[in-house]
């Protein structure tokens, strides 16, 4: 008899997919919130968590690693300052 056995649903959270994605990098690293924030929506297009909430996590995680973090995930009209 062939019973095929259903693997339970992993529900990843935010912080378990950001501490897999930054898993690929090593200590002294600097990561790009950017290139980061792509990879976390690749590996789990589901994750409904805000890009700033994302960001924070990845600034906790790669700072406690030791790696350094390029905070370029704003689009350019969001860094321009108001001039008007």
């Amino acid at each position: 008899m062939n019973v095929a056995a259903e693997a339970p649903a992993i529900d990843l959270t935010a912080q378990d997919i950001v501490s897999s994605v930054l898993s690929r990098f090593r200590a002294g690293d600097t990561v790009s919130t950017r290139a980061m924030l792509d990879a976390i929506r690749r590996s789990d297009p589901a994750c409904d968590d805000t890009d700033d909430h994302l960001v924070e996590l990845i600034v906790m995680e790669a700072v406690g690693k030791t790696m350094g973090v390029v905070f370029d995930h704003r689009s350019p009209d969001e860094r321009l300052p108001q001039l008007f």
